[in-house]
């Protein structure tokens, strides 16, 4: 048998050395393109969905308050139509299960003349806003939805009041309507079906849809709702009309809107951690002495209901306000009511 030279072996180590250098490197330029590829893929999924959201029902919310906040850089003195902000008279609308009018001065006679006072009733009183404190009213738009029932757990475990803007939703969801109300919370209209081309049709449509769902919450709850959320925010661009006539049609059926000033993102980007949405209201919270709270009540959204106890310990913790829309809330509108004439 020939003997192999140190030559011959280190020639024979070269040759290796190339091969393995070929292998890998075929394996790294066929691998590493598809791999890029599935990345990209993913991120134009994930810009798709985005995209699809940003132009679906439920992210119109989003925009609207974007763009409110690009044309407050634009124009500063533009606070009249976007965030303008004027103080509700006291109404004495209709608020309890039982049907009776929350009205503070109807209490101190009650008290007084030795009426009982219902729990509801206690709830009204001990929801007025304290002057120089700030205020933070937390809302839930698209309820009820599986994740309802939590987000009242943890609203109760901290004795904290919110606002829930609810559409119509089949009796498997009732109970979530009764809940809102027997615990002492506000709950508002977001129209019934939530569908843009529906909701905006026209006027009558859009009272249609009021009508609608007002009468499936006093069915349900006995309360006739007075307060409403516009699907995508007063400063929408969906409406097939001004929404002025829309405006008109609430004011003239004594029903009061609500926008917001501060939102937490959560049916905007998914994948927010709750640190992240409680950050971005409590951004918000910093500008405003008085500020209401965007956030969703979604079956495809859990980070909501994982974000509130930090939230609610957060604005605790600031010395923050947390009440229910009621009498006392200023009307915060994207698009003003007294720029109506009745």
């Amino acid at each position: 048998m020939a003997k192999i030279t140190r030559a011959q072996l280190a020639h024979r180590k070269r040759i290796e050395l190339y091969k393995k250098i070929i292998i890998y490197g075929f394996l790294i330029l066929t691998i590493l393109p598809i791999f890029t590829s599935m990345f990209l893929f993913y991120k134009v999924g994930q810009l798709e969905k985005r995209l699809e959201y940003a132009l679906s029902e439920d992210g119109g919310d989003y925009l609207t308050l974007r763009q409110s906040r690009e044309a407050l850089k634009d124009n500063p003195n533009a606070n009249s139509e976007r965030f303008a902000t004027s103080v509700k008279s006291v109404l004495g609308t209709t608020n309890t299960k039982s049907g009776k009018a929350d009205n503070t001065a109807d209490l101190q006679e009650g008290k007084q003349d030795g009426t009982e006072v219902s729990a509801s009733q206690e709830t009204t009183e001990s929801t007025t806003p304290r002057e120089n404190v700030k205020r933070v009213y937390l809302t839930f738009d698209d309820g009820p939805s599986i994740y309802t029932g939590q987000i009242l757990d943890v609203l109760a475990a901290n004795n904290v009041k919110a606002t829930f803007f609810v559409i119509g939703r089949d009796e498997e969801y009732y109970d979530y309507y009764r809940r809102i109300v027997d615990e002492g919370h506000t709950i508002g209209m977001h129209s019934y079906s939530h569908v843009y081309q529906d909701v905006y049709q026209s006027v009558e449509s859009f009272g249609s849809e009021i009508e609608q769902l007002n009468n499936l919450i006093y069915d349900v709850t006995g309360v006739k709702s007075t307060i409403f959320r516009f699907p995508g925010g007063s400063s929408n661009n969906v409406a097939n009309l001004p929404i002025r006539d829309y405006i008109a049609y609430l004011n003239e059926h004594n029903i009061n809107y609500y926008d917001w000033n501060a939102l937490n993102g959560d049916a905007v980007t998914s994948g927010l951690s709750p640190e992240q949405l409680v950050n971005n209201i409590m951004n918000d919270v910093e500008n405003n002495q008085d500020t209401i709270v965007l956030m969703h009540d979604l079956q495809t959204t859990h980070t909501t209901v994982e974000s509130l106890q930090l939230l609610i310990d957060t604005l605790k913790s600031e010395g923050c306000e947390i009440l229910p829309i009621d009498e006392n809330t200023p009307l915060i509108q994207h698009v003003a009511c007294t720029t109506v004439e009745e």
